[in-house]
């Protein structure tokens, strides 16, 4: 029932068969869809303001978040405000065109955020952006 000549059983088959080989690589599609749906990083709940437009190069800078308890995240780590300002004094001296993008629950006081922002700029941090969702 294989293809080719079934003159000579014994000579060499020209043919090739990727039916197992699709069958295969269907098989593995099937598994890495159903284990993408269990994978899930964890994330900090924050509800970021909603603006008509938003910045889209956010992924290039570092990440502070402040939660709507006040907590500070390093690139989704937990960090005390002492750890944020040391890190980010550090990285500006080695880095001078860091870029910091800032996302704070929208229940946070505009005092504590312009507060934050201070001490980035005293950190040495001069580019600091605000994440937001896109859609007003």
């Amino acid at each position: 029932m294989g293809a080719g000549s079934h003159k000579d059983d014994d000579g060499i088959i020209s043919d090739i068969n990727i039916t197992p080989m699709v069958d295969v690589m269907l098989v593995l599609l099937v598994i890495f869809m159903i284990t993408a749906n269990f994978l899930k990083k964890d994330s900090i709940n924050i509800n970021l303001p909603k603006v008509a437009a938003a910045d889209s190069n956010m992924r290039e800078s570092t990440q502070v978040a402040m939660s709507k308890d006040g907590e500070f995240y390093l690139d989704d780590q937990l960090v005390t405000e002492e750890y944020l300002l040391s890190f980010l004094t550090r990285e500006a001296k080695y880095r001078p065109n860091m870029r910091v993008t800032l996302s704070a629950d929208e229940s946070i006081s505009y005092g504590s955020v312009s507060r934050l922002m201070g001490l980035m700029r005293q950190s040495g941090i001069t580019k600091i952006a605000l994440s937001v969702n896109r859609g007003a």
